[in-house]
C-alpha cells in the first residue's frame, strides 16, 4: 500500500538534471543575445559620432574656403575667384585642414581630408560661370571603424555695375 520513496525520488533526479541543463543553455543564450545588442548599440554610437565629426570638419573646410574666396574689402568678381582657385589653393587648403583638425580636438586624418576647387566649365555663359567647392572629411577610431563625409558648395562671383 506504500510505494516506495526512495525509488520514486532517485527516479526524479534525471528529470531535475534535464531542466538545470535546459535553463542554463536558455539563460546562456539570452545571456549571449543581450552582450551582442549592446556591441551593436555601441558600434552604431561610435560610427555616429565619427560621422557627426567627419561632417563637422567638412563643413568647416567649406566655411574656410568661403572666407578664402571672399574676404574683406577685395574684388568678388569671377576673375578673381579664379584666381584665388588657382594660385596655391591646395597649399593653403592643406594647412587650413591641418589647423582645423589640430583645433577641432578630433580623430580625423590629415592626409585623406582634403578641399579641392573645381573651376565650371568653359561652355557655360559668363552669367552662369561657377567654382565647385567640395570638401571630403575622414575619420576614424583607430582602425575599427573610418566615417568618410563630402560637403560641396558652388561659388558665384559678384558682378558689378
Amino acid at each position: 500500500m506504500y510505494r516506495n520513496q526512495s525509488s520514486s525520488i532517485s527516479s526524479q533526479r534525471g528529470n531535475v538534471y534535464i531542466i538545470a541543463i535546459f535553463v542554463i543553455v536558455v539563460m546562456g543564450m539570452l545571456a549571449l543575445n543581450l552582450t551582442r545588442i549592446s556591441w551593436s548599440n555601441q558600434d552604431t554610437l561610435t560610427r555616429e559620432v565619427l560621422g557627426s565629426q567627419a561632417s563637422l570638419l567638412a563643413q568647416s573646410g567649406n566655411e574656410w574656403a568661403l572666407t578664402h574666396f571672399f574676404p574683406l574689402d577685395e574684388a568678388d568678381d569671377f576673375d578673381s575667384l579664379k584666381a584665388r582657385c588657382d594660385t596655391d589653393f591646395s597649399t593653403k587648403a592643406s594647412n587650413a585642414i591641418t589647423a582645423l583638425i589640430a583645433n577641432g580636438g578630433v580623430p580625423c586624418s590629415t592626409t585623406e581630408t582634403n578641399i579641392s576647387c573645381e573651376i565650371s566649365s568653359e561652355n557655360v555663359p559668363e552669367e552662369l560661370k561657377y567654382l565647385k567647392v567640395s570638401t571630403v572629411a575622414t575619420c576614424s577610431d583607430g582602425g575599427v571603424f573610418e566615417v568618410e563625409r563630402e560637403e560641396t558648395v558652388w561659388v558665384r562671383g559678384i558682378k558689378d555695375d
